[in-house]
């Protein structure tokens, strides 16, 4: 007791003396990767002080007394760090802190690693028993944009992005207004759009892939998450290739960086781009498995265009052969960077000069169709892979990437299909990205894989003017990778479900609840359970017998395929 109280004296003697307080200093807390680390605490243990790092992973410790001060910073999942800084004058005094990861979590990584691998021969097998399709096939060219919004196309309304190219598609085709990604972020929704499963299904439903050598790879590891795509998932690519397709890849990837799991390990003969986000260092390009352009050589407002340099190329390479070209962009995501050609050009700003370069270089793309007279037998899909960030915009639509309401999984799509769709034409009936699979499947007469569940329905019905297939369609949580959702023709009711992370959690709008929403007359203002009580207690039980179905198979794993449509 003694020694306490002695302690607090000489506290309270330190503060005492006003010419002995030197002011603030601003501490800032990294993680391994340079990275901000939110909620960290940091104290001055001798003084009794302790507060928390803000979003940006700083916090202010306010009249210190001159002289040496000893920092100790923890947090969850790294090693206590502790460091001395000298105070002196009323203000400049900054304290860079940089945490590693803890020794129980990457023991704990170790010892989960990768998800097992569980259907490997029967994938073989299926792939094994694809012949190359006889007679004339369709090409196809896939398009799909990172983070753009519903309503950053002028097709959909925006009035200050200029997007003539990408509207033409609609006016070519069909226009889809109640067309989902199977998530509100980008590795999941990949998952789902090459796979044709939930991305729950495919281990791939908790946030997003890192690079092997990022620090949040190795935390997903510790608690069992995946951060490759299991190599027992079938992709379009795989099955288009064995059934003759010359297949390209071009843009982002995002499903695992390590042999095994890349482009050209899932089907792809070509690939050029960025294994994982353009927000994750390092920016290093790949051409198949080399290296083609180092990190510190990336130039991020190009490359939207090398992108489509690539994809070009390949285009009228493979002219004289059916052909799968699927142009991933890594743009509108975080960070902007102009192209020199586009900056300053657009009425939107930096976004809408990103936006309006994009909308140039997928002209070109279909300029080279047109050039080569592939436009007549070529499926154009363009599309996004979640809604989009702030800096986008959701239209009229409540939410917005990583959320589950409208505006986080509702995209922007349009189809051109010769024979199919009517140009100009628009649907309202609903579909989601998983659907391409078993469309395209479908159209070559290539059977489904029979082991696995297929979540997603042939399109070619919705696309040519007629009716949905789903009775249902479900929203997936950002981090915990839940079933937070069900949709039907008319109504969608939302559920609160746990969605923190590592590093945190997406925060629920103030006072939410379960809601039930009205599509048809409101987009997610207003819930309407109260009124409609019948119809949130069938989506509720709906809802419910969905989850207990994936928890008692997550992988989806079946002798023989549900009735098609009953989802």
């Amino acid at each position: 007791m003694r020694s306490t109280f002695t302690r607090i004296a000489a506290i309270a003697a330190a503060f005492a003396s006003t010419s002995a307080l030197a002011g603030e200093v601003v501490v800032q807390v990294e993680g391994p990767d340079g990275k901000p680390v939110p909620g960290a605490r940091i104290s001055v243990p001798e003084l009794l002080r302790n507060e928390a790092a803000g979003k940006d992973g700083s916090a202010v410790l306010a009249d210190l007394p001159n002289g040496e001060v000893a920092v100790t910073v923890t947090a969850q999942g790294f090693r206590p760090a502790l460091q001395t800084i000298t105070v002196h004058g009323h203000a400049g005094n900054r304290l860079a802190m940089r945490l590693e990861l803890s020794d129980a979590l990457q023991r704990a990584a170790q010892a989960h690693g990768e998800p097992a691998v569980e259907h490997l021969s029967q994938k073989q097998a299926y792939l094994k028993a694809i012949r190359p399709i006889a007679g004339k096939k369709p090409n196809i060219l896939l398009v799909l944009f990172d983070d753009l919004g519903f309503g950053d196309l002028s097709s959909y309304g925006n009035r200050l992005i200029k997007t003539p190219n990408i509207d033409a598609v609609a006016q070519r085709g069909i226009k889809l207004d109640q067309f989902y990604s199977a998530s509100p972020v980008c590795t999941p929704s990949r998952a789902a759009l090459l796979s044709g499963r939930y991305p729950e299904r495919a281990h791939a439903a908790n946030h997003v892939f890192f690079p092997s050598s990022h620090p949040m790879a190795t935390i997903r590891r510790s608690l069992g998450w995946a951060n490759a795509l299991p190599q027992d998932e079938i992709l379009l690519p795989e099955v288009l290739s064995r059934a003759g397709y010359v297949t390209g890849a071009f843009g982002k990837w995002h499903l695992g960086d390590q042999p095994g799991h890349r482009p050209t390990d899932f089907g792809f003969r070509d690939y050029f781009g960025i294994l994982y986000s353009n927000d994750m260092k390092p920016e290093t390009l790949w051409r198949g498995n080399v290296v083609d352009t180092p990190a510190e050589k990336t130039d991020q407002g190009t490359l939207s265009e090398r992108i489509t340099d690539e994809a070009v190329a390949f285009l009228r390479k493979s002219a004289n052969k059916p052909f799968f070209a699927y142009v991933p962009y890594t743009a509108p995501h975080l960070p902007h960077f102009p192209n020199p050609k586009h900056a300053g050009v657009s009425e939107g700003g930096t976004y809408g000069d990103v936006i309006e370069d994009l909308d140039t270089n997928v002209g070109r793309l279909f300029q080279t169709l047109k050039d080569l007279k592939l436009d007549d037998n070529t499926i154009v899909i363009v599309t996004s892979d979640n809604g989009g960030d702030w800096g986008g915009s959701a239209g009229n639509l409540r939410g917005r990437k990583g959320e589950t309401f409208e505006g986080g999984q509702r995209i922007p799509a349009f189809v051109i299909w010769p024979g199919v769709t009517k140009p100009g034409s628009v649907s309202q009936e609903m579909g989601m990205n998983f659907d391409i699979f078993p469309t395209i499947l479908d159209t070559l007469g290539i059977p489904l894989p029979a082991d696995r569940t297929i979540d997603g329905t042939d399109l070619r019905p919705l696309l040519a003017g007629g009716a949905t297939k789903h009775d249902y369609l479900y929203y997936t949580t950002t981090w915990s990778g839940h079933f937070a959702g069900v949709r039907d023709r008319h109504y969608k009711y939302r559920d609160i479900v746990p969605n923190d992370g590592p590093t945190g959690g997406n925060a629920e709008p103030y006072n939410a609840k379960p809601s039930l929403y009205s599509l048809d007359l409101d987009n997610e203002a207003h819930d309407v359970s109260a009124k409609h009580p019948e119809e949130a207690a069938r989506l509720i039980a709906q809802l419910g017998a969905f989850r207990k179905e994936n928890d008692a198979n997550p992988r989806g794993w079946v002798t023989t395929l549900a009735p098609s449509g009953s989802r």
